[in-house]
């Protein structure tokens, strides 16, 4: 890659593999960092450089097809390629649908891999502006997929909602930082102005609350104005 701003980062846990990565495609003139976990790769992410990812999918403890689908909502034209001793075909089915760019299995040829760095470098330098907005409706890196009942938290853990969680969710989403009020939540529920109960909404919404911080690790932040509605705080 001759883009001095483009990386390229190494997400893998067995360090000999991981610094052997390295040093092999640094060889072959590539910028790398290279990182043991996710937690790490998104601390590096904040100042949003650009950058194409190489993912363990067997990291432990993590949900790599659910890190792949918040790294490509965050930015639409990352570079992402998953390597794996996975080889089966519904393995390499659901890293491509998760978003993955290209699914290596190990050992994996080096040669292969800088074919792929470049041809995903183009993509990079061919749009070098601010990473595209996901097709999905967002808010404080909360987001909901598109025709789905999943909101996925900033630290990527894909939580499934019921049907009128997410009716609520998405129409707190629709006005990120406004209240919303509980007329609008009761229309976005299907109902009309005589069945709308605020007990109902306040239940669906509290358990919705519940949900995300039990399944993420995290508050999703919905603020209640007694009276008026409710609000997605920032």
């Amino acid at each position: 890659m001759h883009n001095s701003d483009i990386t390229v980062s190494i997400v893998e846990d067995e360090p000999v593999l991981r610094q052997e990565m390295a040093f092999q495609l640094a060889h072959l003139g590539f910028l790398v960092q290279a990182f043991e976990n996710a937690e790490q790769f998104y601390r590096y992410l904040v100042g949003r450089p650009r950058t194409i990812v190489i993912l363990d999918v067997t990291l432990p403890g993590e949900d790599v097809l659910a890190i792949c689908r918040h790294l490509r909502s965050r930015d639409a034209a990352m570079g992402i390629i998953f390597v794996t001793a996975r080889c089966s075909r519904d393995d390499r089915l659901q890293g491509l649908l998760a978003g993955a760019d290209a699914y290596l299995t190990k050992p994996i040829d080096l040669d292969e891999v800088a074919l792929i760095l470049r041809r995903l470098a183009l993509r990079l330098v061919a749009d070098p502006s601010e990473p595209l907005p996901p097709k999905s409706s967002q808010h404080s890196g909360w987001q909901m997929e598109a025709d789905s009942s999943y909101v996925i938290a900033p630290n990527g853990v894909r939580v499934r909602l019921s049907v009128n969680e997410a009716q609520l969710l998405r129409a707190l989403l629709k006005n990120p930082g406004e209240i919303c009020s509980h007329v609008a939540l009761g229309m976005a529920l299907g109902l009309t102005a005589d069945e709308i109960d605020n007990h109902r909404i306040e239940v669906i919404l509290s358990r919705l609350r519940s949900k995300a911080a039990r399944s993420a690790g995290m508050p999703l932040g919905i603020q209640s104005h007694r009276g008026i509605g409710y609000q997605l705080g920032s």
